[in-house]
């Protein structure tokens, strides 16, 4: 996935209905200043000033560490694994660690609807961190939104409005059941887990990702094929393929470009692997959704 992916909305006129405002992904490597300029006028913010949002934001840091303070809950430690939340019409400021940096995703929503659900669910002004460690289902869930903000189809607003609902009740069942691994070596291969997901498009060895989830490779190895049932290769290989579905169903990109896109070595081997896998080639595979 590229470091930096953001998705600004504007003029949204879904009337009472969820309104969803922006998406995004954004890294911070160490020693960066932040924030960076990639920002809309209306976001970009000082961090010793802070800020006032009209809108509902989740952030999810995936790596790194930094700090939160809002008006109402006061100062927060972020650590890799926790989703914190701001609300509208709340003075806060927030900003990574700079010797550490972040990896951090977002999606900003408004809407009288969902000022109804929010305060029905375990959010809280005061208690605005959830903490639900590196969580496959949560990055997957905010790269879709990402997604989906990018080709801005028929009803996308609606489908992100929907995605956003489930979200924020997976975010909150996660941290109020506790259900967060405390296992060091399980959060590692978790955090592998999301690593592969977000470097699908690059080129990276398994030692490469043992070594950034802080493990020795043979004992990533073994730990990794214990908990996902799979190897490491055939788990990342495993996520280009779904990949390359979505882009074969979803976009007119020539498959022999989608094959390097997915950092396959050859098209040819892209074919084969697509096959062992779907039964089907890509160029079959293709043709067939296209005639349904």
């Amino acid at each position: 996935m590229e470091r930096t992916s953001i998705k600004y909305f504007v003029n949204n006129s879904l009337g009472l209905d969820r309104n969803i405002s922006s998406v995004g992904f954004e890294e911070i490597p160490p020693n960066t200043s932040y924030p960076t300029y990639n920002h809309s006028a209306g976001y970009y913010f000082n961090p010793d000033k802070g800020r006032v949002l009209k809108e509902y934001q989740l952030i999810y840091v995936t790596d790194g560490e930094g700090v939160l303070e809002t008006g109402s809950g006061g100062i927060f430690t972020i650590k890799r694994g926790m989703i914190f939340v701001l609300f509208p019409g709340e003075w806060h400021t927030y900003y990574p660690n700079y010797q550490t940096g972040w990896s951090h995703y977002w999606i900003g929503f408004c809407g009288s609807e969902v000022d109804n659900w929010m305060r029905n669910e375990y959010c809280s002004r005061k208690s605005p961190v959830f903490r639900v460690g590196i969580n496959d289902e949560i990055v997957f869930l905010f790269r879709k939104a990402i997604n989906i903000a990018n080709e801005e189809l028929s009803l996308y607003q609606q489908v992100l409005g929907g995605l956003v609902t489930y979200l924020v009740a997976l975010m909150c069942s996660i941290d109020k059941n506790r259900r967060v691994e405390t296992d060091d070596f399980s959060s590692k291969i978790d955090y592998a887990c999301v690593l592969m997901r977000e470097l699908i498009d690059q080129s990276i060895s398994m030692q490469e990702i043992a070594e950034k989830a802080g493990m020795g490779y043979s004992l990533f190895r073994k730990l990794f094929k214990e908990r996902m049932h799979c190897a490491p290769v055939q788990y990342l290989q495993n996520l280009r393929i779904q990949k390359a579905i979505e882009l074969l169903t979803t976009t007119t990109i020539p498959i022999k470009e989608i094959a390097y896109l997915l950092n396959f070595e050859s098209p040819a081997y892209f074919s084969a692997r697509f096959r062992k896998q779907t039964g089907r080639s890509p160029v079959e595979y293709r043709d067939e959704f296209c005639s349904k």
